[in-house]
């Protein structure tokens, strides 16, 4: 029998032990952390929303072309 499932009981209960015996944490997070994460994120959200914009009509051409090439359809 393997070793796991003869202390499975056993490692269950120190995993849930350890869990219960913890002291306070006393962790702070800078209430401009969120600002600071969006600073960094909008710009990127931007740039990927501006790039689908501005290629939105060449990547559905790109696409019709190469369904009707897959498909056997003549250019309408």
């Amino acid at each position: 029998m393997p070793i796991f499932k003869r202390n499975a009981g056993r490692l269950f209960a120190i995993a849930m032990l350890s869990m219960a015996i913890c002291g306070p944490a006393n962790a702070y997070i800078d209430p401009n952390a969120g600002g600071m994460l969006f600073q960094l994120l909008a710009p990127v959200f931007a740039a990927v929303v501006g790039a689908w914009l501005f290629l939105r009509r060449w990547i559905a051409d790109l696409a019709q072309r190469l369904w009707r090439r897959m498909t056997g359809r003549k250019e309408e």
